[in-house]
């Protein structure tokens, strides 16, 4: 159907044309054109808001009443013409919603069938669109056996010329080409900051040993990263086992979890996607952390004095490991936490 030409919103007269040409029509196309007048005025309102929530990062050599008010004209015009070209759908959805109001009540079998077909529906749309990594992960390692098992498979039939090669389909795969487990193993979660604090003890224990720091100081900052193992990074694929939070660079090669992050810039808060490295435990979270550190330059001076925890957390703050301005002080107060769950 074609829909209602709204013409230049700030057009009075046009408002008369429209009505005029809505009593004209049947029911259905004066609903379109009802529609999309509300879907226009709905769209006014997202382009209103979004332009008060960035009042904030406004400059006054940049901002000015004249520009404000050809901004609010440009955006109802534009509304109008979204609206128009059925660009966001909502008259489309207000449309069919009261159309159905018409219809006669369905009998309970036609009822029964519509809903079977709905539920056949969303499930075929869902298994469309589930193109996750366990089966991109599952087609490569499927690929990695089936080579592997052909290469073992020749080089058996090389070494005994005398017996008859075995055919690689029915080839046993050998130890070294079994399958690692597609999904990251679930930890057990935390049930307080007490069981947090006594399950990550023996890790922090042992990196801190390795730093020359005080474990309550790793522990708190874990604690602070993950909301005391609440928090922890995961996707889909499972937990990432990801105590500090460190990011997947080009360096990393292993595996990775893909998420929202909440990063500073200037001092203000911004929503992020990044990628993290995932790792099979929470001890191979601290041995990973522990390298890290070790391998940055940037936090060499954190290193140099690791006895004084706070001096430590606040070097390692500074060199640019949080971008959030109070990082080193949460830790810090967390840490007094940790001491006295830890006695």
């Amino acid at each position: 159907m074609k829909p209602t030409d709204p013409g230049f919103v700030n057009d009075l007269a046009n408002l008369d044309r429209l009505r005029a040409g809505i009593k004209g029509k049947g029911d259905t196309e004066s609903l379109r054109a009802a529609a999309e007048q509300f879907e226009a005025l709905f769209t006014q309102m997202l382009f209103k808001s979004m332009r008060q929530a960035n009042e904030a990062f406004e400059s006054d050599l940049m901002s000015s009443s004249n520009t404000k008010f050809f901004e609010e004209m440009r955006d109802e015009q534009m509304s109008s013409e979204l609206s128009a070209r059925g660009s966001l759908g909502l008259a489309d959805l207000i449309v069919e919603q009261l159309s159905a109001l018409e219809k006669p009540p369905a009998t309970p079998e036609e009822q029964a069938k519509a809903a079977q077909e709905k539920a056949a529906g969303f499930e075929a749309i869902q298994q469309s669109r589930q193109v996750s990594a366990d089966d991109v992960l599952a087609k490569v390692f499927a690929a990695k056996d089936t080579t592997a098992i052909d290469t073992a498979a020749k080089e058996k039939a090389a070494s005994a010329p005398e017996k008859a090669a075995i055919p690689a389909a029915s080839a046993t795969t050998p130890a070294e080409f079994v399958r690692p487990p597609l999904r990251q193993p679930q930890e057990k979660p935390f049930s307080s900051p007490e069981d947090f604090v006594t399950r990550m003890r023996p890790f922090a224990e042992k990196a801190a040993g390795m730093l020359g720091t005080d474990p309550a100081v790793l522990i708190a900052q874990a604690a602070l990263e993950t909301g005391w193992g609440k928090k922890v990074v995961k996707n889909a694929a499972g937990d990432s086992n990801n105590l500090f939070n460190i990011k997947a660079d080009p360096r990393w090669a292993g595996n990775k979890v893909a998420t929202q992050t909440l990063e500073y810039h200037d001092g203000i808060p911004v929503q992020e996607r990044a990628a993290f490295r995932s790792y099979n435990s929470y001890e191979d979270s601290f041995n990973d952390y522990v390298r890290f550190l070790n391998d940055n330059p940037r936090y060499s001076e954190a290193l140099a004095s690791p006895q004084d925890p706070r001096r430590f957390i606040r070097n390692l703050h500074q060199a640019g490991y949080a971008t959030d301005p109070k990082y080193a002080d949460k830790i810090i107060n967390v840490m007094d936490t940790v001491r006295k769950l830890m006695k």
